[in-house]
């Protein structure tokens, strides 16, 4: 038994095939458009995953805020880094070999062999940067407007990071590096990366946050330069303090410098400072000398360099912090 007759099935088959084309015809009009280098794309969202296939790793949409988004075409092969804190991010994620071209202050231990030294982003060495062809300059901040022009017209873009400013956002911006590097087979990467990390943040701060439930805070400062100059409330540094349960006096100034009409307040039981000052720069100055701790002798040099990279080599300065703090809450 047929479900329709002979002319009612012609008729719909021939509704079908015209369907058919009509679909087929605005497909390929659809696609006929190649993907370009862009900012600011008003292409569909695309994190992550291909927009061709997924059996394919790239193009793939970067996003770096809600205004600003880059497709990245292909896996990039020559990045020329002008900050050291990406330097640093793309060591650890393990893209360095990418770095064609890196910042003069980039840390010695970037294993990048073969980079050519290219300024900073404030004073870039345009010519070299140029004459390397990378496929992306990266940057944490601004570039000065004559130096974006300068490399648009050679066909080259800018990629400016956000300095993260709390330990979440380091997460993400290693996200975006890994979407850079690897395309769509940088989000398992990320993931699994991202799982040791914080699994090496919460060894740290995880028995700290359990011995201090039973008894109580201390308080810190964290000492850039004798007397005043030191982590006030805004800085990531000052979070730091607060992840590893201590009270941070210096959060009574701002823009990293304490009120000296507030002396008579600092006295912390715990100061860190940058290794590179001398110890006896704080005992013998009259802020501190008779502060508890320098009479029980709680100084502790920190690698500021190492934090204000803020990457795996600062979780190595964490780690150092939270056990002199406190060192009852780390038995082994």
């Amino acid at each position: 038994m047929k479900l329709f007759s002979s002319s009612s099935s012609e008729r719909r088959l021939l509704l079908v095939c015209t369907s058919l084309i009509v679909s087929l015809s605005m497909g390929l009009c659809s696609c006929s458009a190649p993907h370009k280098h862009i900012k600011k794309s008003p292409l569909p969202d695309v994190t992550n995953h291909s927009e061709l296939t997924e059996t394919e790793s790239f193009p793939v949409k970067l996003t770096i805020s809600e205004q600003e988004s880059f497709i990245i075409q292909e896996k990039p092969s020559r990045l020329a880094v002008l900050s050291a804190d990406l330097a640093q991010a793309l060591e650890d994620i393990g893209a360095a070999g990418t770095i064609s071209n890196i910042c003069s202050d980039a840390p010695s231990s970037i294993n990048a062999p073969g980079a050519k030294i290219s300024g900073t982003v404030l004073g870039p060495d345009l010519d070299t940067i140029i004459a390397s062809k990378p496929d992306w300059v990266l940057t944490s901040a601004p570039m000065r407007q004559t130096s974006l022009e300068t490399l648009s017209h050679h066909g080259i873009q800018v990629i400016t990071f956000p300095v993260p400013s709390n330990p979440g956002e380091i997460c993400d911006r290693y996200q975006m590096l890994f979407t850079l590097c690897f395309g769509s087979k940088g989000n398992p990467a990320y993931q699994e990366f991202i799982e040791k990390y914080q699994k090496k943040f919460d060894s740290i701060v995880n028995p700290i946050r359990e011995y201090t439930d039973i008894t109580r805070k201390k308080s810190a400062i964290y000492l850039a330069v004798p007397d005043y100059t030191m982590a006030t409330a805004e800085t990531f540094e000052s979070q730091l303090l607060e992840n590893l349960s201590l009270n941070n006096l210096g959060n009574l100034g701002s823009q990293w410098l304490y009120p000296e009409n507030e002396q008579n307040a600092l006295d912390p039981e715990i100061i860190f400072y940058d290794r590179l000052l001398s110890p006896e720069q704080i005992i013998q100055s009259d802020v501190y000398k008779n502060c508890a701790a320098v009479r029980e002798g709680q100084l502790y040099p920190v690698d500021f360099s190492a934090v204000r990279l803020r990457g795996v080599p600062m979780m190595e300065e964490l780690e150092k912090m939270a056990r002199a703090a406190y060192p009852e809450a780390f038995p082994h």
